[in-house]
């Protein structure tokens, strides 16, 4: 009789025992999140209340999981053990059930990035000899280069970001508020396809020239330059692009001039990302454009992020990180300049790394868009 095939999840579960076996991991402990999206197909809930992940060097994996959310989760348990506790006796003895043959040992230990500090220290005290390390190490050589199917998904997700871009640029912008406007982004990702909106900064005007703009109540006005950066979630994987509009004629006259140079270093990343480059050399590529244009001070974050089940992941396209590119590996390519007091720009697509080259799977307009 042929062995029923392994599920994506149990697949991923078990590369993940192969890379502790070899990184000498004891024990992977996983919480709510992307990281438990990955290996089992449910991000959980997080809240007060242990969820928990635990995936031993060998064996079957298992979780902790609320009474309460034990029906929810059951129809994901195919591959590991289903340990449910009660409000009334807290999940002590599910982690003593589960680890009381290591308590007394010196074992390794991983925990997840989204791991609350309230449940690592209830791991510490049930593993008392243990070493502890981040989990990244076990996770980012599964994760970082994406599968076909994973990259079709982000694929969409871009596409949905696109086709909400394009409706957006239809609607009036002055004498709306950054918030009214955010709320159209969300009623437009909803609308293409997307489960939910993760995040969106509407920058206008001077609001522009903070990269990380909370978006707010100031009123938009004709003559703004307006940087908008918004991405949500598609079956667990994520858009994320970024444009910068003007609201009627630009009041600056110097607003053409940047946005053409941060247009350039964008194009200038793009041509040098491909498979065998490392990750320092994109963010060089763009960087140069905008210093000998005598705009470097301006330009204050990396050029890029990895993009998957979370909107920033490995690689990491930044000064200093020689890791070397490879096919499947997706990121933003997002570099800007910020005139404080003044205006933004921003311009970001989503670049997947491919056996021929880089392929740019957002579509929209890379020239100035006039919006009303």
């Amino acid at each position: 009789m042929t062995a029923n095939k392994p599920s994506l999840y149990e697949e991923r579960c078990r590369l993940a025992q192969s890379v502790m076996t070899e990184d000498q991991i004891d024990y992977l402990f996983i919480g709510p999140g992307s990281e438990l999206h990955y290996l089992t197909g449910t991000p959980g809930m997080e809240n007060e209340r242990m969820l928990l992940l635990v995936i031993p060097q060998s064996g079957q994996p298992a979780m902790i999981v609320p009474t309460l959310e034990k029906l929810a989760t059951s129809k994901y348990a195919t591959y590991f053990d289903l340990l449910d506790w009660s409000d009334s006796t807290g999940p002590q003895s599910r982690l003593t059930e589960l680890l009381g043959a290591a308590q007394g040992r010196e074992v390794r230990s991983a925990v997840g990035a989204h791991l609350w500090s309230l449940f690592l220290l209830e791991l510490q005290r049930t593993l008392p000899k243990s070493q502890w390390t981040t989990a990244n190490d076990v996770l980012r050589k599964l994760r970082i280069a994406k599968s076909a199917e994973e990259v079709s998904l982000l694929k969409e997700a871009a596409a949905i970001a696109d086709r909400a871009f394009s409706e957006l640029i239809e609607l009036p912008f002055a004498g709306r508020s950054e918030r009214e406007l955010m709320g159209e982004v969300n009623r437009l990702l909803l609308k293409h396809g997307h489960e939910q909106m993760l995040f969106c900064i509407v920058g206008s005007g001077p609001n522009g020239a903070q990269p990380h703009h909370h978006t707010g109540d100031r009123i938009i006005e004709v003559g703004d330059a307006v940087v908008l950066d918004f991405g949500g979630s598609y079956h667990g994987y994520c858009s994320d692009m970024t444009r910068t509009v003007v609201v009627g004629k630009p009041a600056d006259s110097e607003f053409e001039q940047v946005y053409n140079i941060v247009n350039e270093a964008r194009a200038a990343a793009h041509r040098q990302a491909r498979a065998g480059v490392s990750c320092e050399s994109v963010d060089a590529a763009a960087r140069q454009v905008i210093t000998e244009a005598g705009y470097g001070p301006f330009f204050v974050h990396r050029t890029g992020h990895g993009l998957g089940m979370e909107v920033h992941e490995e690689p990491y396209i930044v000064e200093g990180n020689p890791l070397t590119l490879a096919p499947g590996m997706v990121f933003s390519i997002e570099p800007g300049i910020y005139l404080p007091g003044r205006f933004g720009v921003r311009i970001e697509d989503i670049a997947i790394i491919t056996a021929e080259g880089e392929e740019n799977i957002n579509h929209s307009t890379h020239q100035i868009v006039t919006v009303g």
